[in-house]
């Protein structure tokens, strides 16, 4: 009666490391965040757009989808970026959307022009003033460049808002802190829109 013949030590060998690569646990998935569904955009009476949006700009670190944060705590001067969380899109194209979705014309302003809209980012991230507290901070300028010729306006803004100190909690902030001000900028823009046709 035969014996049954031996598996060789090359077989064994890969037959073991097969079966120890299927115990090494995977890398989490990334976690894509964005602003959310928009609120409900103002509605305004008849009439051409006010303004256009020339474009969104920001700093190089900005873009990209990466989701920063900083150690305030620790060191202020070191920001970082969430390993297995990420944004859709770059802050400056996320911000650029939103202003599609929620600038409406305006209402009145008789004769006026329409303006030019440029908006730059210069802040939109989290920080950690200890291990289980943190906020966001939004930081924007925008530019309104009348038709023809004329003196354009600026303003700039600094919103700040609590966390939950996570990645998700920072998103939820931040998309707050992002309606937040675009109520602010449709109410400057209102403003400005008039001042600058006449």
């Amino acid at each position: 009666m035969r014996r049954p013949a031996r598996p060789s030590l090359t077989a064994l060998l890969l037959t073991l490391a097969a079966a120890g690569c299927s115990f090494t646990p995977s890398a989490p998935p990334r976690v894509a965040f964005d602003l959310g569904p928009a609120p409900a955009a103002a509605t305004a009476g008849g009439g051409p757009l006010a303004w256009r949006i020339a474009d969104v700009t920001a700093p190089p670190w900005l873009n990209s989808d990466a989701m920063v944060y900083r150690l305030s705590y620790l060191q202020a001067q070191q920001p970082a970026h969430y390993r297995d969380s990420h944004w859709r899109a770059p802050p400056p194209a996320l911000l650029a959307q939103r202003l599609r979705q929620q600038l409406a014309p305006l209402p009145g302003c008789a004769g006026r022009h329409a303006a030019l809209l440029s908006v730059h980012l210069d802040e939109f991230e989290q920080r950690f003033t200890s291990p289980t507290h943190s906020e966001v901070l939004l930081q924007v300028q925008a530019t309104l460049w009348p038709e023809g010729s004329g003196t354009p306006l600026q303003q700039r803004w600094q919103l700040a808002r609590p966390a939950a100190p996570d990645a998700p909690g920072g998103a939820r902030a931040l998309a707050q802190a992002v309606d937040d001000w675009l109520l602010q900028l449709q109410a400057w823009l209102a403003d400005g829109a008039c001042r600058s046709s006449r």
